[in-house]
């Protein structure tokens, strides 16, 4: 298969486009211009889940789909969101979503071949609220219209789905991305993350955008730092000080007390990222002695876009010391400009 090709002028181009996006300002009754603020009918609760696929090694555990799927169901409405990312949806998953949650409307296709097995990683946005003007799910891989394609060596094949998407409050439009990236190999992260930037200049022709998902890794990786150079992390550029634990993949690990992540910013990045403890004479108050844990849910937005709130959700089941997903979700809330 023929590699796809990633020049800075591309890239460049991006960000030209969305930069250059048609002001959204509004005329007074003067004739003038007024810019839109972050009222509650402009604001929207964006987030993003890796819900954990049923079956596999979980079957017969604690933590098997049939035993958590209503906590989880609860978790998702409790967040009172208006248009999120999921990952990992597995067919029967997809169905008792649809059932549960029939306030929302899906979009994005399942990973295999037949675009109905497999995984999905959906755009679930409510249907009393948003128009879909586009959507449209594609692979990661050499081939990207191609289903059912692994790339690069990744374990299995991953896709990004989205959907353009108008506001009906506010009419506004925006660009609703989501993925999961392969968590085998690196050069399908990488590579699998720039054919997603590449697409984004197609995907709503320069309106703003939201690109959520589980991206197999952490923000001093390589596909991390592609995005960042287009896209802002929402956590790091939230006009509050972001709630909730620094970790966002807990991996069935309970913990009795989280890492917050409000602490973890103040560390550098490599040191909030280490993967392990430090342990020596040079340890500080600038090197600590403690694993954050694992950050590698995300939530991105592009130029303009105003993060009012942002907060990783660590609720475990109820009355248990288990949790919903071993991954917790990521809401913020977004003005669209």
């Amino acid at each position: 298969m023929k590699t796809i090709a990633y020049p800075v002028a591309a890239i460049a181009a991006f960000v030209l486009a969305f930069s250059g996006c048609a002001s959204s300002k509004t005329p007074t009754s003067k004739g003038k211009t007024s810019a839109p603020d972050g009222s509650a009918k402009a604001a929207i609760r964006a987030g993003t889940y890796n819900i954990r696929l049923s079956g596999g090694a979980d079957a017969g555990t604690p933590n098997a789909w049939e035993l958590r799927k209503d906590d989880l169901v609860a978790l998702v409405k409790k967040q009172k969101l208006d248009v999120f990312g999921m990952q990992e949806v597995c067919p029967d998953q997809a169905q008792f979503l649809r059932e549960k949650l029939p306030e929302f409307g899906f979009v994005g296709e399942h990973r295999n071949a037949d675009r109905v097995s497999g995984e999905a990683s959906p755009v679930v946005y409510r249907k009393d609220r948003f128009d879909v003007e586009k959507s449209g799910t594609f692979w990661l891989s050499e081939t990207p219209d191609v289903p059912g394609v692994k790339g690069w060596g990744a374990a299995c094949p991953r896709v990004c789905s989205y959907a353009v998407l108008r506001d009906r409050r506010t009419g506004r439009r925006f660009c609703f991305a989501n993925t999961h990236t392969d968590h085998v190999s690196a050069e399908a992260r990488e590579k699998g993350m720039l054919l997603v930037i590449e697409r984004m200049k197609d995907f709503g022709k320069g309106c703003p955008i939201v690109f959520t998902g589980d991206h197999n890794c952490r923000e001093t990786a390589a596909p991390a730092k592609a995005v960042s150079k287009i896209l802002a992390n929402a956590m790091l550029v939230t006009e509050t000080p972001p709630k909730g634990p620094w970790r966002t993949f807990n991996g069935w690990h309970w913990r009795e007390k989280e890492h917050a992540a409000v602490e973890a910013l103040k560390f550098p990045p490599d040191v909030r990222n280490s993967s392990a403890a430090k342990k020596s004479d040079k340890d500080s108050a600038e090197r600590p002695e403690v694993n954050f844990g694992s950050r590698i849910d995300y939530i991105y937005v592009s130029k303009g876009v105003r993060v009012l709130d942002y907060a990783t959700v660590g609720d475990s089941r109820p009355g248990q010391k288990l949790y919903p997903s071993d991954h917790f979700p990521v809401v913020a809330t977004v003005v669209i400009p």
